[in-house]
């Protein structure tokens, strides 16, 4: 009796662990639709007008460099400086 016992319970933590990941795959699915660049620039004085908007300086961001890792990646890029249009 006592191993008919152990052996629902093992069957019922098993189910609850499948129907955890689903959630799981939810929450992952929410933090990387999170950085998904939603934002398009098609020149360096669009993108630099984009930066000026946020008040930061351009002393304090390279430019140059900010539009070369986008460019190189326009899809991917991580708009960490939390650029809008």
């Amino acid at each position: 009796m006592a191993q008919a016992h152990k052996g629902k319970k093992k069957a019922s933590k098993a189910m609850g662990a499948i129907l955890k990941v689903p959630k799981k795959v939810e929450k992952t699915a929410k933090v990387a639709v999170k950085y998904v660049n939603h934002t398009h620039w098609d020149t360096k004085e669009a993108f630099f007008a984009a930066i000026q908007k946020t008040g930061l300086s351009s002393d304090k961001v390279n430019v140059n460099a900010e539009w070369d890792l986008y460019q190189s990646d326009t899809e991917g890029y991580r708009n960490h400086l939390k650029l809008e249009n």
